[in-house]
């Protein structure tokens, strides 16, 4: 990226378990996890995104789409990812707002309550649930909610590095 300060971006499961599944736009969800790397993205999440990431992987393995090997192998990478944590503890009283105000999981309420934490470092949610995008547009938080899609990362100004 261009700027001095880099773009902060949530990043909500829908995004980060394409980096370790194959499904569609993997490779776009896999570019912003390399500017994650080379610091051309801080790339943050609610503390929930590790349960949340082991329930996908989990979901995956007892349907057999991958085996108990590319599990673990997908954990230990998670563990390794330059992501940092914020804990939901201090975004629940907001989270529960914009749930109730909008008709969203909690869950999903999180990830919007920590980008509106941070609007101060101009954080965006970054999100491949259409239907998240869709429930905010119009709402005073479109503007912090964006959608995963096909050249997202150069859109953002993230350099190829695949």
């Amino acid at each position: 990226m261009s700027s001095e300060r880099p773009e902060l971006l949530v990043l909500d499961a829908s995004v980060v378990a394409k980096w370790y599944l194959p499904e569609g736009l993997a490779e776009e969800a896999a570019r912003f996890l390399d500017a994650g790397a080379w610091s051309e993205v801080k790339l943050v999440a609610p503390s929930l995104l590790g349960p949340e990431l082991g329930n996908v992987l989990w979901h995956r393995y007892r349907r057999g789409d991958i085996s108990l090997e590319r599990f673990r192998e997908a954990w230990t990478a998670f563990e390794a990812v330059p992501l940092s944590f914020v804990e939901t503890g201090p975004l629940m009283p907001a989270a529960l707002e914009i749930a109730i105000g909008y008709g969203c999981t909690v869950y999903d309420a999180l990830y919007v309550a920590l980008a509106e934490a941070r609007r101060d470092e101009a954080a965006t949610l970054l999100t491949a649930d259409r239907k998240l995008v869709t429930r905010f547009a119009g709402t005073p938080f479109a503007g912090s909610v964006r959608m995963l899609e096909e050249g997202e990362a150069q859109k953002a100004g993230v350099r190829a590095r695949r």
